[in-house]
């Protein structure tokens, strides 16, 4: 029924936008359409329609699409929901209309804006991008300009512009002053590295990851472990699934990092970069790896606040956003633990990583290097070389 009602809708209202079912939907534009009707000043909840002629909305020429294309729109629905801040409550409907498939793309939960891209999609399109559905027009604003999701503009309201001289000092724990820590690495045991083992580390792996699971009592690893068998590929991804959920959320390190306003006006809408160094036996998890017994959501872990990881041939980017920063003020850096995977070959050593602090803008407000040593490595001084990721190149 209520695809039915679309039908009757307005094409390209706020509420509503029509895919042309003849042209070919790419990411890009689907990310930029719902974000700009979460942003669309009306009530409830939007849609966007595909296997309808835009053209003609009377219910007599829908168009259909594909049986084989609903698992396309199902991906594309898991590909927005990780591109979009804050969450969305997103959900595809399907129906048969005059013996046709006809699919939807529901947006709901449009209260807690505004909305923008999470992550970089393109050189064009770049994290922080905003949108704005006002009926047949989609066009880009900044996000200063908007209110709660579909809120009135901010015409009236005074922007707060930070000073040139504002500071940002950003340290380890819950100490924006702290530069330098050592920390523990609770197990010497190879982790789980993408691509980068080290020479003979499946036999070792093998060995002491055996041996680091029978030290733990009950644990959903170990459960998950023993109905793996060998040749299952099934029960290899479900055991590959619970070794890395097994080392990084019980083995790896985390690090903690805070922040503090300096300035005496409130700072929103911040963008955070360090970058740390591409080393033998060092690396940092792009997610939090979940136990294959783990039902939640993909919304429900974004919602735990873990960083953008990407690994690049030199350097391992980390990025974040501070949503808002109260002046002389100090908070949590990052939602959750940034897990880091230390090996043989890296304990000991000393890691130095830049970071920047960038406002709305682009505009560098704030830069620094932090360091933190890796475990010790008995009888070996190769710890005082200090490696460090550069970030002025980017």
């Amino acid at each position: 029924m209520l695809l039915k009602q679309l039908l009757e809708s307005p094409v390209a209202s706020s509420n509503l936008v029509v895919f042309d079912p003849f042209g070919t939907i790419d990411r890009e534009s689907l990310v930029k359409e719902v974000i700009g009707l979460a942003n669309a000043r009306t009530e409830g909840p939007r849609n966007i329609l595909f296997g309808v002629n835009p053209g003609a909305m009377n219910g007599e020429s829908v168009i259909g699409i594909p049986d084989s294309a609903v698992g396309d729109l199902k991906r594309a629905h898991r590909l927005v929901s990780a591109q979009v801040e804050p969450l969305l409550e997103l959900a595809f409907i399907f129906d048969r209309i005059n013996g046709k498939l006809v699919g939807a793309l529901e947006i709901g939960g449009c209260d807690y804006g505004p909305y923008f891209l999470a992550q970089d999609l393109s050189d064009e399109l770049r994290r922080g991008a905003c949108w704005l559905r006002e009926e047949r027009e989609l066009r880009e604003v900044p996000r200063h300009e908007l209110l709660n999701g579909h809120s009135s503009p901010v015409e009236d309201d005074a922007v707060v512009l930070l000073p040139e001289d504002v500071s940002f000092s950003i340290g380890f724990n819950d100490d924006p002053d702290c530069e330098f820590i050592e920390v523990d690495v609770p197990d010497t045991s190879d982790p789980p590295f993408p691509a980068q083992d080290e020479a003979g580390s499946e036999t070792r792996k093998s060995s002491n990851l055996t041996q680091a699971i029978k030290d733990t009592v009950n644990t959903v690893t170990t459960r998950i472990l023993k109905i793996a068998q060998p040749g299952d590929d099934a029960s290899a991804q479900v055991a590959e699934a619970a070794n890395k959920h097994f080392f990084y959320e019980d083995r790896a390190v985390k690090l903690e990092f805070c922040i503090r306003n300096e300035c005496d006006v409130d700072a929103a809408d911040l963008s955070i970069e360090l970058g740390f160094p591409r080393l033998a036996g060092f690396d940092i998890a792009d997610r939090i790896c979940l136990s294959p017994f783990d039902k939640r959501t993909d919304a429900e872990i974004k919602a735990m606040g873990y960083p953008e990881v990407k690994h690049r041939e030199d350097s391992i980017m980390v990025r974040s956003t501070v949503g808002l920063l109260p002046a002389e003020k100090t908070q949590a850096l990052l939602g959750t633990s940034l897990r880091v995977a230390v090996g043989p070959r890296a304990l000991g050593r000393k890691v130095a990583t830049q970071y920047i602090v960038r406002g709305p803008d682009g505009r560098r407000l704030s830069e620094g290097r932090l360091k933190v040593r890796l475990g010790q490595k008995p009888g070996d001084t190769s710890g005082e070389r200090t490696a460090v990721q550069n970030l002025d190149g980017e």
